[in-house]
């Protein structure tokens, strides 16, 4: 009975290992090995392409152009700063003057945003109606994107690419000195020709789908 049991028993032994044992693991995805191409909100909270391009997109693109020149017009307008008058000199001047702190705005906005784990480029508004979409673009330039929900906050980074950007033009290549009333001068200034972008990018340059 005992040689019996301890047959069965060896019989059984390679069955049961077989049925307890864990299968080989499935193959895992290539491109999850590599967090630049996951979806946004999934897999990586800094989708690092997307920054990236979004940044030489909105700088050196024409999103950067048309706010330099926007900023360059209403400094025209305004003679500011008045030692540079308003010819074609003083407005090519503000024109290079604004290009540069549009480039220093940009890269601060968006180390402050990494940092953040924020999103401060501009996103078409999903609402409708004329006010809805005009208050919408208003308000992003100093909005910007949590990256676990999506939601809009006030974005710390657009002030501070603002600001900085102003603080350094103002203390090395434009005139007149630096004080806080000429600081917050060109903050308003280009929040106001952000706005004025924001609003082209909305109204203009997003092509929506007819309801």
């Amino acid at each position: 009975m005992k040689v019996i049991l301890t047959i069965l028993l060896l019989a059984s032994t390679p069955a049961f290992a077989q049925e307890t044992a864990p299968g080989p693991e499935p193959p895992r995805d290539p491109a999850a090995q590599f967090p630049e191409t996951a979806p946004p909100h999934e897999v990586l909270i800094h989708p690092h392409r997307e920054q990236r391009d979004k940044y030489l997109w909105g700088t050196f693109g024409p999103p950067g152009a048309l706010e330099a020149a926007l900023g360059a017009a209403l400094g025209q307008v305004l003679n500011t700063p008045d030692e540079w008058g308003q010819t074609k000199t003083a407005f090519a001047k503000r024109f290079a003057t604004e290009y540069g702190e549009s480039a220093i705005n940009a890269t601060t906005k968006y180390v402050v945003a990494r940092i953040r784990d924020e999103d401060p480029s501009f996103r078409p508004c999903a609402c409708s109606g004329l006010q809805r979409r005009a208050l919408h673009a208003l308000v992003s330039p100093v909005s910007a994107y949590r990256f676990d929900d999506g939601r809009m906050q006030f974005s710390v980074a657009r002030i501070a690419g603002t600001a900085t950007s102003g603080a350094v033009s103002g203390s090395t290549w434009k005139p007149g000195g630096q004080n806080a009333g000429t600081v917050l001068g060109h903050v308003g200034l280009d929040l106001l020709s952000a706005a004025g972008v924001d609003l082209l990018r909305e109204f203009v340059f997003h092509h929506r789908k007819p309801e």
